[in-house]
């Protein structure tokens, strides 16, 4: 079977340990966001709201509110992932606005990887000061920060575990591990 491009990319995404001071151009932030809008939803209700930062000093007090990892502080761009809350709940009783918003993320990041950007996703930050800086009301949930921009430093390509142990086919199968 031939490797493919979107095989390829997924495969060889490294994590970023910080961004450039650079610019990402306009061309390509709005790229990667015209992907996200493709992303799959339930239902097709695309819930997604995306909040634009380049301005630095927003940029950096979100990066405060996101404990001060180093992707929020030191990206050009970050956007902030909202959802409008909608109806669809799965059967599980789930919502389905955080599945729909990790969709709209991830083709972000690979949209951004085929055009030679870096990316990463924070989701943990302080979610009433992000909502403060950025204005968003009350009754939008913001689900994930997406830092945009040029690597200053790759970590190595991360080990992933063997498919036996993520990979079941027609049931569920325990791995069955080695003694130690």
């Amino acid at each position: 079977m031939r490797l493919t491009r979107l095989l390829h990319l997924s495969r060889n995404r490294r994590p970023v340990r910080r961004f450039r001071d650079h610019l990402v151009e306009p061309e390509v932030v709005e790229a990667v966001l015209e992907a996200a809008r493709y992303a799959s939803s339930a239902r097709e209700a695309q819930p997604w709201r995306f909040v634009v930062v380049q301005e630095a000093l927003a940029r950096h007090r979100i990066a405060a509110a996101a404990f001060n990892h180093p992707h929020v502080m030191t990206a050009p761009v970050v956007v902030a992932c909202c959802a409008r809350i909608h109806s669809h709940v799965s059967g599980t009783g789930r919502p389905s606005f955080a599945m729909d918003l990790a969709a709209a993320t991830q083709t972000m990041m690979l949209a951004a990887a085929d055009l030679g950007v870096q990316s990463s996703w924070v989701y943990g930050f302080r979610e009433g000061n992000v909502r403060e800086i950025l204005g968003v009301p009350e009754h939008v949930p913001i689900v994930a920060l997406f830092c945009l921009g040029y690597h200053d430093g790759l970590a190595e390509l991360p080990e992933r575990l063997p498919r036996e142990e993520v990979i079941a086919w027609d049931r569920w199968r325990t791995p069955v591990r080695a003694a130690e």
